[in-house]
């Protein structure tokens, strides 16, 4: 009877050890994940702000203040709002499509 007890403590023992390292591994992967999806909006947000500093004149010389507000004008025109939810329709109809142009099709034609 001893015995059988021995192994069912060395299999629980055992089986407490995978457990831990299981959770380890997990912690580790849980932690690549944040970092690449740190990864990812750092390059986001680099990419779309060196786009807005490359259609602001002069950028240094405005303040963030300035920036945001002139954002939320842009913004707030009826033209973006259609815009925007063009796009984002179109992406919740077919999240496989191409992504679209922001400038809308008739540039993409040529016509202005």
């Amino acid at each position: 009877m001893t015995t059988q007890l021995d192994k069912l403590l060395a299999a629980q023992e055992k089986a407490t050890q995978k457990k831990h390292e299981a959770e380890q591994q997990e912690k580790r992967i849980r932690k690549q994940i944040s970092d690449l999806k740190d990864k990812e909006r750092t390059h986001r947000l680099c990419t779309r702000g060196g786009y807005l500093e490359k259609l602001l004149l002069e950028p240094e010389a405005l303040t963030d203040d300035e920036v945001f507000e002139l954002l939320g004008y842009a913004f707030n025109t009826p033209y973006v709002k259609d815009r925007l939810k063009a796009i984002l329709e179109a992406k919740r109809r077919d999240p496989e499509a191409g992504k679209p142009s922001i400038l809308g099709s008739e540039t993409q034609t040529g016509v202005t």
